[in-house]
């Protein structure tokens, strides 16, 4: 990985904040590519995460996505999403590695397999939100709530979850917390 680690996070939180926001029309189109990307087989698919010169970035592997003749993945990284409304919406296997979201409410939404690693997401509601496999590394998530979520296989190594909440939801052993803080996190069971 990098040299100097911390430069790299500083810089990807540095694109993160200047990023300019999307807005509720291009967002609505967004959604109905993408879930005609995941009607013509783009769902399945796994991330695989690389460095290069301080900006780390995600590769969508498994699917070949040069044959999904209709409908488009979601591609967000390093966008602003702070003036729509994310509840309930249908995101699987999206690429939205550095996104900024601040207490937004992502509560029942499906963001199965998605890619959020170096976001900013402090104070969120991911309720009852499908999450299994979202990988959110090195993400601040600081006072977000995940009551009810399905956290299985989800990756938050090296996230800063001070103060989350995650009481009632499912979490086993394949849940990543790897270097994460979780200062004065709530938990049905130690992690």
């Amino acid at each position: 990985m990098a040299d100097n680690f911390d430069e790299t996070r500083d810089s990807m939180k540095n694109l993160v904040k200047e990023a300019k926001p999307v807005l509720n029309k291009e967002f609505n189109e967004l959604l109905l590519d993408h879930d005609m990307f995941l009607q013509n087989g783009g769902a399945g698919g796994h991330w695989a995460t690389f460095y290069i010169k301080n900006l780390i970035f995600g590769v969508y592997k498994g699917i070949d996505t040069d044959d999904i003749k209709t409908g488009k993945q979601a591609k967000l990284c390093f966008k602003n999403l702070q003036e729509i409304d994310l509840s309930q919406i249908r995101l699987p296997y999206a690429d939205c590695a550095a996104v900024y979201a601040i207490k937004k409410d992502w509560g029942g939404s499906d963001l199965e397999g998605s890619l959020f690693i170096d976001s900013i997401l402090n104070d969120c509601c991911f309720d009852k939100a499908d999450l299994y496999s979202t990988d959110f590394s090195r993400s601040q998530m600081r006072n977000c709530s995940f009551k009810g979520a399905s956290l299985v296989n989800t990756d938050f190594e090296d996230c800063d979850l001070t103060g989350a909440d995650f009481r009632g939801a499912k979490i086993d052993q394949s849940t990543s917390f790897k270097n994460a803080i979780l200062k004065d996190a709530k938990m049905d069971t130690q992690v």
